[in-house]
């Protein structure tokens, strides 16, 4: 019946929240802390950066508080004017960003074009379709046409942005919009592998013209997310990044009650079915597993092989599912592979994972493909595809079990950085309402009837 399963992979992210600096070599100048970036394949150094302090988050924190009630009362479409400013400027200036980014993350120049195409497409996204779902939303008042019923979508304030090495573009801009679409100022505190790709974003927002202070950019390690994270002064976490950091944001922002979204880690499995293009599915496993050298949170399977300061690609076969490479997230060219034989173990086998981010299924037969897809435990699903889910932008993507908490983009990404605020309106003007004080047998008597009548 089948042909086999490749069994994929997804996200880890670099950096503890905490005052650990594992990896990082610290230099002290005065009273300032800095942090050294390398190349990842040279070693080159490329530059020093601060290592921000809780002190200096609360300072930047600040600043954004005080661009906020500008920037929220703006309407919706001068805001989207200024996000699409800022989109034509990173066009303008991709040059610089795919050097930056290759620098910096030791990606290929492909790899790095691939990053600002979808930003860009996520940017235009948000920009047009943001002011009509932000716009108040009419519902329905039911059985009571005396009222009018709507729903506000609210700024819920400053933003924290906590965002990865893999993809430092992708992965803070598409956040970072739509949280300031929404009326929101961001702090954004880039992985501490990746600070120059976020910082040439801050140079580039403040080209296109973007309000001063409705976005900054601020540098550190785990302890400096921490102190994002922690302070009162955020309204709002968004997070990506490893599974095991994303637990610890979660509890914090539960004992605050603070809105947080989490996108973590993942085990994106691939089921092939006997009836698929074959071909089709081999170039997308290959590409999905080894494109960005297979560190993708909804990447197809991998386990790194050290050689250097790279990774060599490998595909694993011959082993069984309870082996530890089946089950856990890996973040580099590795791609598993494990026969099937029915349907039912396809699904047993796309489930065994503590992970629900990204899934593939690969049929001629829809009907199959669609029943298969139901029944994999995932927040986002490919058929007969890869990774395009995420090109989507009208789609919202988030993950279920150990993958994190929310959605981004589509209109539930829009909104999640919203407070929704529901309102009622009385239309009639009458001097009370029927059930008001004072209460009589007759009024009972009469909702008795009412009761029976509607709902009996």
């Amino acid at each position: 019946m089948a042909k086999l399963s490749i069994k994929p992979r997804s996200a880890a992210i670099h950096g503890n929240l905490g005052n650990g600096h594992v990896g990082l070599k610290i230099t002290q100048k005065g009273k300032k802390r800095f942090f050294e970036k390398l190349h990842p394949a040279t070693l080159e150094l490329l530059g020093n950066y601060p290592l921000e302090d809780a002190a200096a988050v609360d300072q930047v924190l600040d600043k954004a508080r005080g661009a906020f009630k500008s920037w929220s009362n703006l309407p919706l479409k001068v805001r989207a004017k200024h996000l699409k400013n800022f989109r034509k400027q990173i066009v303008k200036d991709m040059e610089e960003v795919i050097d930056v980014i290759c620098s910096e993350c030791g990606k290929t120049e492909m790899d790095a074009i691939i990053e600002i195409f979808t930003v860009c497409e996520h940017m235009k996204y948000v920009e047009k379709r943001g002011p009509a779902y932000l716009s108040d939303e009419k519902r329905s008042t039911g059985l009571f046409v005396n009222k009018g019923a709507y729903v506000s979508f609210l700024p819920r304030g400053v933003v924290g942005v906590i965002s990865p090495w893999n993809y430092p573009l992708v992965l803070s801009v598409g956040p970072v919009t739509q949280a300031l679409m929404a009326g929101n100022t961001v702090v954004l505190k880039p992985s501490e592998v990746t600070p120059r790709t976020s910082l040439k974003l801050a140079e580039i927002a403040m080209r296109s013209g973007l309000p001063a202070d409705v976005l900054h950019v601020i540098t550190g390690d785990g302890s400096t997310g921490a102190a994002l994270v922690e302070s009162p002064k955020s309204d709002m976490i968004c997070f990506t990044g490893s599974t095991a950091t994303g637990r610890k944001i979660g509890e914090i922002c539960g004992r605050l009650l603070k809105p947080v979204i989490l996108e973590l880690g993942g085990k994106a499995p691939m089921v092939v079915f006997d009836d698929a293009n074959l071909k089709r599915a081999a170039n997308g496993a290959l590409w999905g597993g080894f494109s960005n050298s297979g560190q993708t949170c909804i990447t197809v399977d991998k386990n790194p092989a050290f050689d250097g300061h790279f990774y060599e690609p490998t595909i694993v076969t011959n082993h069984d599912q309870n082996f530890k490479i089946m089950k856990e997230e890996t973040f580099g060219p590795v791609i598993n592979i494990i026969p099937f034989k029915t349907e039912a173990e396809a699904i047993d086998l796309a489930n065994a994972t503590a992970y629900g981010l990204n899934a593939y299924v690969w049929s001629r037969d829809m009907k199959r493909a669609r029943r298969v897809a139901r029944q994999v435990r995932s927040g986002n699903m490919n058929l007969n595809d890869v990774y395009s889910n995420y090109i989507i932008s009208d789609l919202p993507f988030g993950g279920v079990k150990s993958s994190g908490l929310g959605k981004v983009y589509g209109i539930e990404g829009i909104r999640a950085f919203t407070d929704q605020q529901s309102v009622c309106v009385d239309r009639a003007g009458l001097s009370k309402e029927l059930w008001w004080f004072p209460y009589s047998k007759g009024k009972q008597n009469l909702f008795r009837n009412v009761i029976r009548f509607l709902f009996g």
